[in-house]
C-alpha cells in the first residue's frame, strides 16, 4: 500500500515540476509580452541615463569638492597670517 502512495506522490511531483504545458513549449503570446516588457525597461534605463549622466555628475562633484578644499586651505592660511 505504501509503495503505491509513494509512486503516486512521485508522479504528482514530476507532473508539477516537469510538465507545465502539455505541448512542451513556451507560447508565442508569452514570448511577445516578455520581449515588449524588456524593450520598455531598456528604454526607461536609456532615457534616465541621458537625463542625468553619472559621469558628468561625478565630475561636477569632484570640482566642487576641490573648490571647497582650496577655500578651506585659503581661509586657514589667511587666519594664520592674520594671527
Amino acid at each position: 500500500m505504501k509503495k503505491r502512495k509513494e509512486k503516486v506522490g512521485k508522479k504528482r511531483i514530476q507532473k508539477l515540476f516537469y510538465k507545465t504545458n502539455p505541448y512542451g513549449g513556451i507560447s508565442l503570446i508569452v514570448l511577445v509580452i516578455t520581449i515588449i516588457v524588456v524593450i520598455i525597461l531598456a528604454a526607461a534605463v536609456i532615457i534616465s541615463l541621458q537625463n542625468n549622466n553619472p559621469m558628468v555628475e561625478a565630475n561636477k562633484a569632484r570640482i566642487n569638492s576641490d573648490v571647497a578644499n582650496m577655500q578651506a586651505i585659503f581661509t586657514n592660511t589667511l587666519g594664520k597670517i592674520m594671527a
